[in-house]
């Protein structure tokens, strides 16, 4: 490293600024060891939890860890700064192995405060070189290092600590320890006697841990002592209990399962508020306690539990353990949301749609189709599209007569009509007959409003056949643009040859919206004539087309030549042309391109110059990125921002210098942290 650079370093440590702190605490791992380790070391009792987060990665990833040991040891014992005994007990944990030989050594400190440290770091560590020496602290004077000793042999996991940990559960006085020892017990999985959990079973504050460890026992008693348990007016006692009947039943047979299983639902008729209990707290506890909840509702089954799970599956995070768990309850699943189908609000009915597109029972079927009149349009919607996932000639033939009955309504919602056309569609391609399906939808044509033409475009993309082909060829001379531009989007799903023709005739239609839309299409379209089409809407008089144009002509796969042509055009069109353009060469992804979008770097619109950025990022070779640099300084911030992102994913190295420059002088927080990150990803 360059003196100068080593230099600015150090003076940088001991800036005013919190984020050239954080910048120089970032690059320290530049520096000499034996210069490094001791300003980091400092650097975490720093006033800013950001200077200090980063001074425990960078001493978390030293080479020499042992020499910050002592350091880091030395901050445990900091009473008057708290941020500075966390981030040293945080980076100790972070060093690994190479310190737990120091931190053994200092078990026997003086100060409990740093003992109780200590522990914690060799906890966080989870080194099993430490546990002989934990399992001794377990006759520490002090009950809070006790119990740390405990809790940090649970999260090591080293099997021999068993014996030492069932002896501080019998022997020790402390309840703070047992507790400990317990919870430490469970995560090593121990089978623990019951004989020998007989008095934590008796101490309410012991009583949950004492369950949670019966979910390891292979003792038969151990499960009627936690069925009991389910009816606990203790929260805590139900909750552990449940965990530990679900771990039990994941060990048991077929047979035995099922048994247990039955024994559970037999409590659960018994007892109404453990239902009632897990409901209301699959709205308000933590993740994995939900997903406990549903797992343990999910072997009750029983109409009680429908309502309950399906109000769960509202959160995204759950739904699909949710839809599986009802899914597993079989035949019975059906009658259940039929019963509580009333009870049911808007949204949960959404989620049972969701659910009964995975059946084949005739009555999903049936409660499927009537949905398809719920007074929700959401609900009308889900059911669509379940019946289109599902299939059904009963389905199929229900859909189409709403679809007729549709054309007769003086108002349609636009939405709805096109989730109707989707399940159309899906069902007609598994099944019955599409001729007769797309003859039945044409017929409608003359007389329908436009919200339902339109609709029938969409239906008419999924039916095969020249009776389909007939009637999207008939709506693209529609009246009205709407059905037009929807006539040309239903061709662009198609790849029947003989309608690339009439796609070709879209291209001259009087509306920009339906030139547009062909023009999306033959981006995605395999005609070898795709391109010269486009060229032809390069010169259309509607700025908004020729955009299009160019979009799609950077989606295409062939002609590279030709395609750099037009979008070179397009540059020099400026505007939203040339934006699109832009976005045509990153889709490009020639070389060449970079050298076109060179030309915009000094564009008076920013959005013009950030977009030439981006692109010269994406297409142009290493050597070619150094014309960004000077953009670093440029008077937007989203030109400041794109530069700094292009300059630090490309890994351009020779722009540290600048961007570090920048950084102190940089007024916008967002391009700031754009350019801590390149930093970063230059540095690393």
């Amino acid at each position: 490293m360059e003196l100068g650079h080593r230099e600015a370093i150090l003076r940088d440590l001991e800036s005013s600024d919190e984020e050239v702190r954080r910048q120089a605490v970032a690059s320290a791992h530049a520096l000499p060891a034996d210069q490094a380790v001791p300003r980091l070391a400092e650097r975490l009792g720093d006033p800013s939890w950001r200077v200090r987060k980063a001074a425990v990665e960078a001493l978390g990833t030293c080479p020499e860890p042992e020499r910050a040991a002592s350091l880091l040891i030395e901050g445990l014992g900091d009473g008057d700064n708290p941020g500075r005994r966390n981030a040293a007990l945080e980076a100790l944990v972070r060093c690994g192995r190479p310190v737990v030989p120091a931190l053994i050594e200092v078990l026997v400190h003086p100060d409990v405060d740093v003992r109780k440290q200590v522990v914690d770091a060799l906890g966080g560590i989870e080194d099993p070189g430490s546990a002989e020496a934990l399992a001794r602290t377990l006759d520490d004077e002090d009950p809070n290092v006790r119990a740390a000793a405990a809790e940090a042999l649970g999260a090591i996991g080293w099997p021999q600590s068993a014996a030492a940990l069932k002896a501080a559960l019998r022997d020790d006085t402390e309840r703070l320890v047992k507790l400990s020892s317990l919870r430490a017990l469970a995560r090593l999985e121990c089978d623990v006697p019951l004989s020998g959990l007989e008095a934590s079973l008796a101490d309410s504050l012991l009583k949950p841990a004492s369950l949670a460890l019966l979910g390891y026992s292979e003792e038969p008693a151990a499960a009627e002592v936690l069925l009991k348990a389910l009816e606990s007016r203790s929260s805590s006692c139900r909750q552990a209990a449940i965990e530990a009947l679900l771990r039990v039943l994941s060990r048991t047979d077929a047979d035995g399962m099922e048994r247990l299983a039955e024994r559970a639902r037999a409590v659960a008729a018994a007892t109404p508020e453990l239902v009632a209990d897990a409901a209301s707290r699959l709205a308000t506890a933590a993740l994995p306690v939900r997903n406990t909840l549903i797992q343990f509702l999910g072997v009750l089954q029983g109409e009680a539990v429908v309502v309950p799970l399906l109000t769960a599956g509202r959160d995204p995070e759950l739904e699909e353990r949710v839809v599986d768990t009802l899914l597993s309850f079989g035949r019975g699943l059906d009658g259940w949301l039929a019963a509580r189908w009333n009870d049911l609000e808007a949204a949960d009915r959404v989620l049972a749609c969701a659910v009964l597109a995975a059946g084949q029972s005739s009555a999903g079927e049936s409660r499927l189709v009537a949905c398809l009149g719920d007074p929700d349009p959401a609900v009308r919607r889900a059911a669509g599209d379940a019946l289109g996932t599902r299939g059904g000639a009963d389905a199929l033939e229900e859909l189409i007569g709403r679809f007729e009955n549709a054309a007769a309504a003086t108002s349609l919602d636009p939405d709805e009509a096109d989730r109707l056309a989707d399940a159309v569609a899906q069902l007609a391609s598994r099944g019955g007959d599409p001729a007769a399906i797309a003859v039945r939808i044409a017929a409608l044509l003359p007389t329908a409003e436009e919200v339902l033409r339109g609709a029938a475009a969409r239906a008419l993309a999924g039916i095969p056949g020249s009776e389909s082909t007939l009637a999207l060829r008939l709506l693209l001379a529609d009246p009205e643009e709407s059905v037009r531009r929807a006539a040309v989007e239903a061709l662009a799903r198609r790849s029947d040859s003989d309608l690339q023709e009439s796609l070709h005739l879209a291209l001259a239609d009087d509306a920009p919206s339906v030139r547009i839309a062909a023009a999306a299409a033959l981006g995605g379209a395999p005609d070898p004539e795709a391109l010269s089409d486009l060229g032809q809407l390069c010169a259309d008089d509607d700025p908004r087309v020729r955009a299009a144009a160019m979009r799609a002509i950077g989606a295409l796969e062939r002609d590279a030549d030709q395609r750099l042509a037009l979008l070179e055009r397009g540059v020099l069109d400026g505007g939203p042309v040339a934006l699109a353009a832009l976005e045509g060469l990153r889709g490009l992804g020639d070389p060449r391109g970079a050298g076109v979008a060179a030309r915009l770097l000094d564009a008076d619109a920013p959005e013009l110059v950030r977009a030439a950025v981006a692109c010269v990022g994406s297409c142009a070779e290493l050597p070619r990125l150094e014309p960004l640099v000077p953009l670093l300084d440029h008077p937007h911030w989203t030109v400041r921002a794109e530069a700094a992102r292009v300059l630090g994913e490309r890994e351009v190295r020779t722009a540290v210098a600048a961007l570090s420059d920048r950084l102190r002088s940089e007024p916008d927080d967002f391009v700031r942290e754009v350019i801590h990150v390149a930093l970063e990803d230059l540095e690393s």
